[in-house]
């Protein structure tokens, strides 16, 4: 929640220096960085008036009120540069989508945090500070911009899966399935053998069900891709490989030469997990209260079932 303290109707004559020295003539390149990181323009939306009374005598921002609101502006641009190292162009374009209504930055007093965050409101990014905290390790100030990014209000029409879920998906499942299928496919001997994944069921299942792991956005890619490489290397120790009749065994039971991979309310046995034929596909599955526990452990009960 945020902070309520009246705006100052002016500013010391020495903070009024500092503020023009040390923040207006430095606003217009730190806007200038920001939006050639993010390829369009963005501003600030700064008011030092509202921020000097949160700055307590003999403080930071008490007596250098511009140089501490350009420091936690050179923070945010430290952090910002680090989360487009590691989210690229699908970072960018989804901070600059989540921040569509303005693109601009503002600076605020809030009670949501220890010392010092960000947040997106009402399309506008947030720095903040807590009250009692002006110019505390403003260095960490947006440090967690992935997780802010990714709960951010999305625009109408926006895919249903987050900014974290959906670069799990790309980085750690995308990128890393093909090998995987390759081998199942030579271990089978079957070309037409497809790996189907509904990742926007999976993302509902977990949102929704009862007992799933805080975590899951992060790990959706690399649990799905765990849970097909288990179903190969059970393949392998089974011997699918050497044996032409497992493999006749499995083509007949999966005519469409399908594996799924879902989440269920239940499962049929009482287990983490199981292998089930359904509709001419093998199907992988789980509970959301289960979802990345014993994967290695998903198709034990393949043989059982063909």
């Amino acid at each position: 929640m945020s902070a309520d303290k009246a705006p100052a109707e002016k500013l010391p004559l020495a903070v009024r220096k500092n503020v023009r020295d040390e923040w207006d003539n430095k606003k217009g390149d730190l806007e200038s960085q920001i939006s050639t990181l993010l390829g369009t323009p963005w501003t600030f939306d700064i008011n030092p008036l509202a921020i000097y009374p949160y700055a307590e005598e003999g403080s930071y921002g008490h007596h250098s009120l511009g140089e501490c609101i350009a420091a936690y502006m050179n923070g945010f641009i430290y952090h910002l540069q680090k989360f487009l190292d590691t989210y690229g162009q699908e970072g960018k374009a989804e901070l600059n989508s989540v921040c569509r209504a303005t693109h601009a930055i503002t600076f605020a007093a809030s009670t949501t945090v220890n010392y010092c965050g960000c947040d997106i409101e009402s399309g506008m990014l947030r720095i903040l500070f807590h009250p009692n905290n002006l110019g505390s390790n403003l260095d960490s100030v947006a440090e967690d911009i992935a997780k802010v990014v990714s709960s951010a209000p999305q625009p109408a029409g926006a895919p249903p899966l987050s900014f974290t879920a959906r670069h799990s998906i790309k980085s750690d499942y995308d990128s890393q399935i093909g090998p995987i299928l390759e081998n199942a496919i030579k271990v089978l001997q079957n070309p037409a053998l497809k790996f189907e994944v509904g990742f926007d069921d999976l993302g509902r299942m977990l949102k929704n069900g009862e007992g799933a792991r805080d975590d899951w956005e992060s790990n959706l890619g690399t649990f799905a891709r765990q849970y097909y490489e288990s179903f190969v290397d059970s393949l392998i120790s089974e011997k699918f490989g050497e044996d032409e009749l497992l493999r006749e065994g499995l083509a007949e039971c999966v005519p469409n030469g399908s594996v799924r991979l879902r989440i269920v309310e239940n499962l049929q046995k009482e287990t983490y997990n199981e292998v089930v034929l359904e509709d001419g596909d093998l199907v992988l599955q789980t509970t959301p209260q289960y979802w990345g526990t014993n994967i290695n452990d998903v198709a034990s009960n393949l043989m059982s079932i063909l």
